[in-house]
């Protein structure tokens, strides 16, 4: 039998090949770095990823011990660092910071401490002011309630004090007054109930992961993990590659052209 001869390697079938995968992957690379350069134009940075299959990914998760008090009809809850009003979040719109210690409401809103602050809601949860000690609110604040006459109360680290009818003036109370300790109503940490939990949590993990981030990660192949960045590095390679084979293509083609 004549000798069976090999097929030869062929050049420009492999470069097609090597072409049309690397292909998709220049588009993913252009795609996500002309998006990433231009973050501040677009607002990336400010825009979050609401998808449960890409937050499960991420493995984001909400808090499950938010620290919630009841005023009224009304929920304020802390799930990490940010503030809820039935389940909407009040955070964004604040500058304050530090735990949450309670709620209670008033005549015509709703008063909450956290941190240093006392942050006066309307009854739908919309803004109407923030106070600190420069408004007089006393300082290290421990406990927030109504007195027996519905005089709003807070505990803080120098004693008791109640607030005027505008909440512009604040006195101490001495023991034996008739406003005593045991007098105030104090708010005090309830279990929230199942469902609003779910919203605060929904809403907690649609704020966490930026579509900055999951572009930067698409485009450097950190979404997959160890893995990911390696086929990144794999299809980095086939470029070179692809590079290479069409510089030695075009020189044989040269070559050909000039022993013509």
């Amino acid at each position: 039998m004549p000798p069976t001869r090999r097929k030869p390697f062929h050049l420009r079938l492999w470069h097609r090949r090597i072409g049309l995968t690397a292909a998709a992957f220049a588009l993913l690379l252009s795609i996500t770095g002309v998006l990433v350069n231009h973050t501040e134009a677009l607002s990336l940075d400010s825009k979050y990823v609401k998808s449960g299959l890409l937050l499960d990914w991420y493995g984001i998760k909400a808090p499950i011990s938010p620290r919630s008090f009841k005023a009224g009809g009304h929920w304020v809850s802390q799930l990490g660092e940010r503030l809820y009003f039935d389940g909407h979040e009040l955070t964004e719109r604040l500058e304050t910071d530090g735990d949450l210690v309670g709620a209670v409401e008033l005549t015509d809103g709703i008063a909450v401490a956290s941190g240093g602050h006392l942050i006066l809601l309307g009854l739908t949860g919309e803004l109407i002011e923030i106070m600190g000690g420069a408004e007089g609110v006393p300082a290290g604040m421990r406990a927030i309630g109504l007195s027996e006459e519905g005089r709003l109360v807070v505990r803080a680290s120098q004693g008791d004090y109640f607030a005027d009818e505008d909440l512009s003036r604040w006195e101490e109370r001495q023991e034996g007054e008739k406003f005593a300790k045991a007098d105030a109503l104090w708010s005090r940490p309830s279990a929230l109930p199942e469902n609003l939990y779910h919203r605060m949590a929904d809403a907690y993990r649609g704020k966490v992961l930026s579509v900055e981030r999951l572009l930067l990660d698409l485009h450097s192949g950190r979404i997959g993990g160890f893995v990911g960045v390696l086929v990144i590095d794999f299809m980095a390679f086939l470029i070179v590659l692809l590079t290479l084979s069409g510089v030695w293509i075009w020189m044989r083609h040269a070559r050909r052209e000039i022993h013509k």
